[in-house]
């Protein structure tokens, strides 16, 4: 039991070349569906880790490393596809990236990761959802759902900005 938090983390790690597959393949409701599945792992992870004290090292480390990877990898395939607006897409890649390659060097500072706030975890949860409405076809509802996520992509990048400034001043 102790390990379901980091296999179901290691689950969306797999699963990224198998949606990524379908989606190039055209079959975007498969990979719609396996996508699904990838979002919820990341939030059972989350979920078993903080219920049960599931928390490891590894997972602290692997599961914002899946989570960026997810969120990457689909956005590169929308984009390119010209599935979804480039400018959605520089938007949200950049605030990934830059939490990313950040999250990256304050580990190796040597600082304690940085938690993600709440309205990033409701802009991620907004950003699978957008996901997944777009892949089933549902293309208003993803629309919708990207512009909310669009300001709380930002928010929640600033936010981090100031954490991590707030932890290296100290």
């Amino acid at each position: 039991m102790k390990l379901l938090p980091n296999i179901l983390t290691i689950l969306r790690i797999v699963l990224i070349p198998f949606y990524l597959y379908l989606f190039l393949a055209g079959n975007y409701l498969m990979a719609g569906i396996i996508f699904s599945f990838s979002a919820l792992t990341d939030f059972l992870d989350g979920y078993f880790a903080r219920k049960y004290q599931l928390k490891t090292e590894l997972g602290r480390i692997l599961d914002p490393f899946a989570d960026k990877l997810t969120i990457i990898s689909i956005l590169l395939a929308l984009v390119f596809s010209g599935i979804i607006p480039r400018f959605i897409a520089i938007i949200l890649l950049s605030r990934e990236l830059f939490i990313f390659i950040s999250s990256i060097v304050v580990y190796l500072l040597g600082i304690d990761c940085i938690q993600p706030s709440n309205i990033g975890k409701v802009s991620i949860f907004l950003l699978y959802l957008a996901i997944i409405f777009r892949l089933l076809g549902s293309n208003h509802i993803a629309m919708v759902l990207f512009y909310i996520v669009i300001p709380l992509n930002v928010i929640s990048g600033l936010d981090y900005v100031l954490k991590a400034i707030k932890k290296l001043s100290k």
